[in-house]
């Protein structure tokens, strides 16, 4: 990138966010502080009204009107894709204030990029084969939370845990949103059992924000949690070898136990399928119950649980 194009681009980022650090702008172009100083001076040459914060950063003057904003061909194409994909989820309120934020983009967008953008929307189309059905709606859920991460708020909720059919009452520390699965989740530390737990949003059945606050600064950030639990191998990659009949009766159940991806697997119809699970006994629990429908190929640890499984059951039925 050349010396014009990263001044417009740090414009640009200027524009993201309330304040913007030096340190935060290098990076991301990859280049030394000292070279992001001296494209500071030069939008403040060009009139450009920067501010800055000793210890937090530059950011915008309020008030500053900025001129149309223009894309290139492939981030009005990426723009596009992001839209669609949206467009093929089943949270409705997440879709209707992603089209709303981006109906606000399009509005200071100039004419040549509006009518381009709208000649690329009719000829690009993006299908989920993934699409699962209605799920319980969490917008307001996700609302709170994400109310109580930015105000370091303890939040009280009531769960109930797929395997339990009581709720248990917990009190914890919101770190973040992750969304995998198909489903929201809620990762944050519980006071109760002092450790980070994974909370699905859809399976919260109270939720409210205490006025207890916590020290943010002692939790992790989501990013860090993350990274440390693949690198722990907290979830466990299942392969199975499934048979037609049943390939097709789990079609709408595996989503939500960590499916990743399905090929044909031989000229008897067999389907081999890939999963990512945090939990190989609820992983086994379920495969149970398609009994020799399914072939585990890996992990071995898997076939012991089922094994284990089978033990208890066999016992419990001739007692």
């Amino acid at each position: 990138m050349n010396r014009f194009d990263r001044v417009v681009a740090i414009f640009i980022q200027l524009q993201t966010k309330r304040i913007v650090k030096a340190q935060e702008i290098a990076e991301h172009f990859d280049v030394s502080l000292r070279t992001i100083y001296r494209d500071i001076r030069s939008l403040e040459a060009a009139g450009v009204p920067i501010g800055s914060e000793a210890g937090l950063g530059y950011y915008l003057d309020r008030g500053y009107s900025l001129p149309p904003v223009h894309f290139s061909q492939q981030e009005a194409l990426s723009l596009l894709i992001g839209e669609k994909v949206m467009g093929g989820l089943n949270d409705s309120n997440t879709q209707k204030t992603y089209r709303e934020a981006l109906h606000k983009i399009k509005a200071v967008l100039n004419d040549d990029d509006k009518d381009r953008l709208a000649q690329l929307s009719d000829s690009i189309e993006v299908h989920l084969t993934a699409r699962l059905p209605n799920q319980p709606e969490v917008h307001d859920t996700l609302q709170q939370l994400q109310a109580s991460i930015l105000s370091s708020t303890v939040v009280a909720i009531a769960y109930r845990s797929n395997l339990r059919s009581e709720d248990t009452e917990r009190h914890v520390e919101p770190i973040g949103l992750y969304y995998y699965s198909h489903h929201w989740h809620l990762i944050a530390w519980c006071q109760m059992r002092q450790g980070y737990r994974d909370f699905r949003l859809d399976r919260i059945q109270h939720l409210q924000l205490t006025e207890q606050r916590f020290n943010r600064n002692r939790r992790e950030s989501l990013q860090s949690y993350l990274q440390k639990s693949h690198q722990t191998d907290q979830y466990h990659e299942v392969c199975l070898l499934v048979s037609p009949i049943i390939a097709n009766v789990i079609q709408s159940q595996k989503h939500y136990y960590g499916f990743i991806s399905e090929e044909p697997a031989d000229e008897q119809g067999n389907i081999s399928m890939v999963f990512l699970t945090p939990s190989l006994e609820y992983m086994a629990r379920w495969l149970m119950m398609f009994t020799d429908g399914v072939t585990i190929q890996s992990p071995p640890a898997l076939i012991s649980e089922i094994q284990q499984h089978a033990q208890t059951l066999s016992q419990h039925l001739l007692t």
